[in-house]
């Protein structure tokens, strides 16, 4: 058996035909995708293709599957262990979806789709999604996985995430909060200490979208003029 069914080798034309069409510079390598799969057993590769075509049907972006299986490929893992890590992965996007809607990018679905898998609550998504009030929510999401990554424990990571996208910070403030983190850990500060002291250095900048109030001016006090 194959793997390779006649459903199969349309879904891949249909993938294919695309690719054919991009630059010269990026056609040779996306082309070499499907050759790359032939390293897979054929019950890996079957399984594989199943799981790209259910994601496909899906709404969800087949090639998040492929770029998991080339990784696992390129490092030498074993067919059954890759197929492992692709299920979990395309389970991971389901739930993201899920949780977020349509109304991201795929880039954004990926990312939420790996915090999961760090350990990140479902509900710290929707949460992120509803306060940044339409704005990308990619840079919240890779500094959250980046923070469990280093010793967060997921819900203090998810948490202080989510009260800093309430308090309005901004991608700039995500991207100095990962510096400072790592910085004090790399200063011998425990994750959790790091992430704590570097949370209430934030001071706040109101919701995402919000009008920053305006303070009137003090009535200016006219100085008595002396007298001659």
């Amino acid at each position: 058996m194959t793997g390779w069914t006649p459903r199969r080798a349309h879904f891949w034309r249909l993938l294919l035909v695309p690719l054919l069409l991009v630059s010269p510079v990026t056609a040779p390598a996306e082309a070499q995708q499907p050759s790359l799969l032939s390293r897979l057993d054929a019950s890996s590769r079957y399984q594989i293709e199943v799981l790209m075509d259910s994601a496909a049907r899906l709404g969800l972006p087949p090639e998040a599957l492929m770029s998991k299986t080339l990784e696992g490929i390129s490092k030498g893992a074993p067919g059954s262990r890759i197929v492992q890590v692709v299920r979990r992965h395309f389970a991971s996007l389901r739930e993201a979806r899920a949780a977020l809607g349509v109304d991201i990018t795929l880039d954004e679905l990926s990312a939420a789709a790996g915090a999961l898998q760090a350990g990140v609550p479902r509900t710290s998504l929707a949460a992120l999604h509803t306060n940044r009030k339409g704005s990308s929510i990619l840079m919240p999401l890779v500094v959250l996985s980046d923070l469990v990554s280093r010793g967060v424990p997921p819900d203090d990571a998810s948490s202080a995430i989510v009260s800093l996208t309430q308090r309005g910070a901004l991608d700039s403030d995500f991207a100095g909060l990962r510096r400072g983190v790592e910085t004090d850990i790399l200063s011998g500060a425990s994750p959790v200490t790091a992430l704590d002291r570097r949370t209430r250095e934030f001071p706040g900048r109101g919701a995402p979208g919000a009008r920053i109030p305006v303070v009137p001016t003090p009535p200016r006090q006219e100085t008595p003029s002396s007298t001659q």
